[in-house]
């Protein structure tokens, strides 16, 4: 790998150097308007969806609890069967944006306590009932006597902060829904943890496999864990939560954020740590919770018994991984960060994540910190492409910059850590595709190494024209390459086939 920075390349060092170099101003932090995040109502009501039997009324034009219900709920429902969820919203006309929409709140609010008895109502604030100046909290305050669920206002309007503002302000106001400890029920629950930084709604992020896997590792220790927050979590269990022992992070920036909250009201610990990703991460997890569930030596037999369980072929595998390595998509900030801990300490690989946005550092600073802190500190490489007018993860252009930088093809020591959308001929491992899961703990470390390992072996195969055969079968009828991948399509002919009437010529013919 050349060590000069050469015409494609924006960065290419550490992380702790790109850390530096975005807080001093000195590389270009700002998204480009194809990068551009979901607004802070949509990353509030995502997170709100994951307390079970509460309702959002989204307190603006029905657009937004369109666009809500359509992207979220409707899509995450039919692909996770979790229920779907009512997406209420009070329907603000013109002439509600001239003369205020108050009147429109209380009645959606009376409304949805009679008809739906949910045990929770959060009004969520959208950009237009938020520039007119609604006194929304004024209405739910009048409203709170009058119904029988229990109501609060999240003031998210979608101008009033970037997307991480709104996991950040829900995060911190669903504690309000909480109760202080009591010693009758922290005596009940003082073999609990509470799973804290999840979004496992209807419009779930995190993959229900791995949440079980870490479930079935606090059950192994000898105890329980009383709530994911916010994963389907109820009010019941909010309210009990801060009584729990201790609160362990999933996310660790979004569990931070509730954990740190937690703490500072009611003094409930927090084990913050990054995403388990394999064996280190995944102990220093168990550590930090048995440290408060006073467990510490149920969690040091159940980490022998784990290892042991794999030990055979996990070592294996890494005899053959290790030293390789390892490119990491890095559009997931959080996940790349987890994953490079990972093949670092766990495999022995060199990890170069590719294409770490800069704006991420400002984004995901305590997983940054975090990793930092405990001595990891990535090499980084920034293209281009990276900051080019595009969907970056799977571009021609980074595809082609990232060849060039390591020199071209190299299958037997070189494996890409991304997305399927991106074919660049080095083998492949895609996390998000691997469905035997789960991703996280020992299980998971041997899973993934058995899959880089596979990846490795078989790297000499010529995948483009074949994954094509699979994507496009021939006589399907059905073929529209622009859907899947603007970068696939460039190889692709001109070609979109609906209902077997054809543009251009496709390449089946």
């Amino acid at each position: 790998m050349p060590t000069n920075m050469d015409a494609n390349v924006v960065f290419y060092g550490h992380l702790s150097e790109l850390y530096q170099l975005a807080k001093e101003g000195k590389i270009q932090t700002t998204l480009q308007g194809s990068h551009t995040r979901p607004c802070k109502f949509w990353t509030a009501t995502k997170i709100l969806s994951g307390i079970k039997d509460a309702i959002v009324i989204s307190h603006g034009p029905s657009g937004c609890a369109y666009g809500v219900k359509r992207a979220y709920k409707l899509t995450n429902s039919r692909n996770s069967g979790s229920p779907y969820e009512a997406v209420v919203t009070t329907n603000m006309s013109e002439k509600a944006v001239i003369f205020g929409g108050e009147k429109e709140l209380r009645g959606a609010i009376r409304e949805v306590d009679q008809k739906y008895h949910p045990d929770a109502i959060v009004v969520a604030t959208s950009c237009a009932s938020g520039i007119i100046g609604d006194c929304v909290d004024d209405v739910v305050n009048k409203a709170r006597s009058e119904i029988d669920a229990e109501i609060m206002t999240i003031h998210c309007e979608g101008f009033a902060g970037e997307y991480r503002s709104g996991f950040d302000i829900v995060f911190r106001q669903i504690v309000d829904f909480m109760e202080p400890p009591t010693p009758e029920r922290q005596a009940q629950l003082a073999d609990s943890v509470n799973i804290v930084g999840a979004k496992m709604g209807p419009e779930r992020t995190e993959v229900e496999g791995d949440v079980k896997e870490l479930k079935r590792l606090i059950k192994g220790m000898g105890a329980r864990v009383h709530s994911v927050i916010a994963g389907d979590c109820t009010l019941d269990e909010l309210k009990q939560a801060p009584s729990a022992a201790v609160n362990c992070t999933l996310c660790l920036d979004l569990g931070y954020t509730i954990g740190r909250a937690m703490y500072d009201k009611f003094g409930t610990p927090l084990n913050s740590t990054i995403l388990p990703y394999g064996i280190s991460a995944t102990e220093k997890w168990l550590q930090g919770a048995a440290k408060y569930l006073g467990m510490e030596a149920q969690a040091a037999a159940l980490m022998e018994r784990e290892y042991a369980a794999i030990k055979t072929e996990f070592e294996e595998a890494k005899q053959y991984i290790e030293g390789k390595l390892a490119i990491i998509e890095g559009h997931d900030a959080i996940k790349c960060l987890s994953i490079a801990h990972m093949l670092e300490r766990d495999f022995g690989m060199r990890a170069v994540i590719y294409n770490f946005h800069p704006w991420s550092t400002e984004a995901r600073e305590t997983s940054v910190d975090y990793l930092l802190e405990t001595g990891l500190d990535p090499e980084i490489l920034i293209t281009k492409g990276t900051l080019a007018f595009g969907k970056y993860e799977s571009m021609k252009q980074t595809e082609d910059e990232l060849l060039e930088f390591i020199g071209g093809l190299d299958a037997d020591s070189v494996v890409y850590f991304g997305s399927s959308l991106s074919f660049p001929h080095i083998p492949v491992v895609d996390l998000n595709a691997i469905l035997n899961r789960p991703r996280f703990g020992y299980r998971g470390a041997l899973r993934v190494a058995k899959c880089i390992k596979t990846a490795l072996q078989y790297g000499f195969r010529p995948r483009s024209s074949l994954t094509k055969q699979m994507v496009f079968p021939k006589n399907s009828g059905l073929a529209s390459a622009q859907s899947l991948t603007g970068k696939l399509a460039q190889d692709l002919p001109d070609c979109t086939v609906y209902g077997g009437k054809k543009r251009g010529k496709c390449f089946n013919e």
